[in-house]
């Protein structure tokens, strides 16, 4: 099981970000849905073919969103694991439409539409397992196999290695988290003393997964035992998840691997539609009739 489950972002660029992440990247439009705080907002789902946990990356699409300011605390650097020998592929595709690319020796560095800063990490994994294979333009050989790390940058990182530790176990150095071979977490001390603004390209949360219902309840009450700042545990429909603010300040969000995306649509027709969890299927009239309009 990947220790990421998906990390979630805020665009106000509707189709450039559908484009990018789905005929540039080759990821699969898995999931479109609405944001279920406000269901005024569209939230779209990319990831492998099943939309397998640790593959995906979210967007809530926010028109009007204003520029983001990066500053005292803030998530950055989503790093993307590919298969062995694929860079080449990569930066030919990526100097193909148009998008700046820095290589290094053993990964390469772009910027989606909003800015974010994605990194490519070659690893040794030869291709996806079969059932995650998206169907595109994209050799099965060359796809991305997932996400492979996350930057937190905070005012103390120490504190923030403490709540890892403390909470599940997890231990590095040097301010970095190896969680598995090709899996990973940078803590960098920011030194800015400004707040952060939230907009365009912000990384609102990683989050983590976690195996059932169960055991994320034994890790909600060892967060609360240890005190650490529980924001709600919630049922997403398609997991169950429980919010954290790391001390830091970042959001982290822990996620159960089950049900899934096919409790509302069937696998092969994922994404084609509006999907609405069961216990949001009822307000489906309301719901689309009220969305924010495009910008």
């Amino acid at each position: 099981m990947s220790y990421f489950h998906h990390v979630s972002l805020l665009t106000s660029q509707q189709q450039e970000n559908l484009t990018f992440y789905t005929e540039i990247l080759g990821l699969r439009f898995v999931k479109n849905t609405v944001n279920q705080e406000n269901t005024r907002m569209l939230h779209y789902y990319y990831g492998d073919y099943q939309g397998s946990p640790g593959s995906v990356i979210t967007f809530f699409i926010v028109p009007h969103l204003g520029q983001r300011r990066d500053e005292s605390q803030f998530l950055s650097e989503i790093g993307l694991n590919v298969p062995k020998h694929s860079l080449d592929f990569w930066q030919q595709r990526f100097e193909k439409f148009s998008v700046p690319v820095e290589r290094t020796a053993d990964q390469l560095i772009v910027q989606d539409p909003d800015q974010v800063t994605l990194i490519f990490n070659e690893t040794n994994i030869s291709t996806p397992e079969r059932a995650n294979i998206v169907k595109n333009d994209i050799p099965a050989e060359k796809q991305i196999l997932g996400l492979a790390a996350i930057n937190f940058q905070v005012a103390d990182p120490v504190k923030t290695a403490d709540f890892f530790e403390k909470l599940l176990g997890w231990t590095g150095d040097d301010n970095h988290i190896q969680l598995s071979p090709t899996e990973a977490i940078t803590l960098t001390a920011s030194d800015s003393l400004t707040k952060t603004r939230m907009g365009r390209g912000s990384i609102d949360h990683v989050a983590f997964a976690v195996e059932s219902d169960e055991a994320l309840e034994l890790l909600r009450e060892k967060a609360r035992r240890q005190k650490w700042q529980i924001e709600k545990m919630i049922s997403r429909g398609y997991f169950k998840s429980l919010y954290i603010r790391e001390p830091g300040g970042n959001r982290v969000e822990f996620a159960t691997v089950a049900p899934g995306f096919t409790i509302d649509e069937p696998l092969e027709h994922l994404g084609e539609q509006l999907a609405l969890p069961p216990f949001l299927a009822a307000q489906r009239a309301d719901i689309e009739k009220n969305l924010y309009p495009e910008k």
